[in-house]
């Protein structure tokens, strides 16, 4: 099975279509997931179909919030042995840790960064999904989103708050639910799916720390190992949200990594590319999401994008797909 994520991931959904009115065995049926119920623990599924199951459940009942209903019925527990192990830390920053390091057991199509953002006060926690063609993944970001910032206030005695929450599209739902569900502004089509939280919250200790089970779990990720993002995965992880506060450099991305720019230059020149390299691959990937979805101006993309002026956006679309913005639009409409 390519790409799996542990059914626990679906904790309370069957639940949750019941409350909708709706019949959780034909919403299985419906996206051909075949799962134990009773026993989740020991079961995969592809990551496509979980994506495409919340999707289905979200249109099928009419509930634009869906993910974050369902966010509100899943426990941290769902990761297993990496959210024991991050109970048993002292505090907040070795739980993130944990699970940064380990979240590959849960589903190796996702991925968590820890970064600087925009100021040395401010960690950015981002995450993404690691296929292609990548489905359709809003609900299952946000879902994401959602059990990531009710973790992080249970752990921290609702003392480590998101700052704010970025999505990588237009709200589901009106804002006002966002920010009564996050707590915080919620600032839609910011290139990547993270959260914002203080830098001090950090060093808060845990207020439920917990050494059950922990020399079992400690043995069982050991067996595996930490798994660390290649450099260029992680550049591109920094490039995304700051292309559109138009702080995307060579020294501002160096600096998050704690490298000189001399340094990062020679680093990434062993894996056969360059800061340059990276940044135009990743406008061009945004560009491609941003034109297919159709619901933004050029103007607006150019924003998105880092760019100064629009002309430039429409130079560097010719430049990278051969035609103009209009044409590559008609292209994906067709498709």
């Amino acid at each position: 099975m390519s790409s799996p994520i542990r059914a626990t991931s679906l904790q309370g959904i069957d639940t949750l279509i019941k409350e909708l009115g709706g019949d959780f065995v034909q919403a299985l049926h419906a996206c051909n997931v075949s799962l134990n119920f009773k026993n989740l623990e020991d079961e995969y599924l592809p990551y496509r179909q979980y994506a495409q199951l919340l999707e289905y459940c979200s249109n099928e009942f009419n509930c634009p919030s869906f993910r974050l209903q369902l966010a509100n019925k899943q426990e941290f527990e769902i990761l297993g042995h990496i959210a024991i192990a991050a109970k048993s830390s002292t505090n907040i920053e070795e739980a993130i840790n944990w699970v940064k390091n380990y979240l590959h057991l849960h589903s190796p199509a996702l991925t968590m960064n820890v970064q600087p953002l925009e100021n040395t006060q401010t960690l950015f926690l981002s995450f993404g999904i690691n296929l292609s063609p990548q489905p359709l993944v809003n609900q299952a970001l946000e879902l994401t989103l959602g059990l990531a910032c009710k973790t992080l206030k249970e752990l921290s005695n609702n003392q480590c708050k998101p700052m704010q929450v970025f999505l990588p599209q237009k709200l589901a739902v009106n804002s006002y639910a966002y920010n009564a569900f996050f707590g915080c502004p919620v600032v839609e089509d910011r290139n990547c799916a993270g959260i914002v939280i203080n830098k001090q919250h950090l060093a808060l200790k845990l207020s439920i720390s917990s050494l059950s089970k922990t020399q079992a779990t400690f043995k069982y990720l050991a067996q595996y190992g930490a798994h660390t993002q290649p450099l260029p995965e992680q550049v591109i992880a920094l490039i995304k949200p700051m292309l559109p506060i138009h702080q995307c450099s060579n020294l501002t991305i160096a600096t998050a990594l704690g490298m000189h720019p001399r340094t990062l230059h020679r680093a990434l020149a062993k894996h056969n590319t360059s800061f340059v390299k990276l940044k135009d691959q990743t406008r061009r990937t945004l560009a491609e999401y941003y034109l297919r979805q159709n619901h933004h101006c050029l103007a607006t993309i150019s924003e998105l994008l880092g760019y100064q002026e629009q002309a430039t956006l429409c130079a560097s679309i010719k430049r990278w797909f051969g035609c103009s913005a209009r044409v590559l639009k008609k292209r994906k409409m067709l498709h």
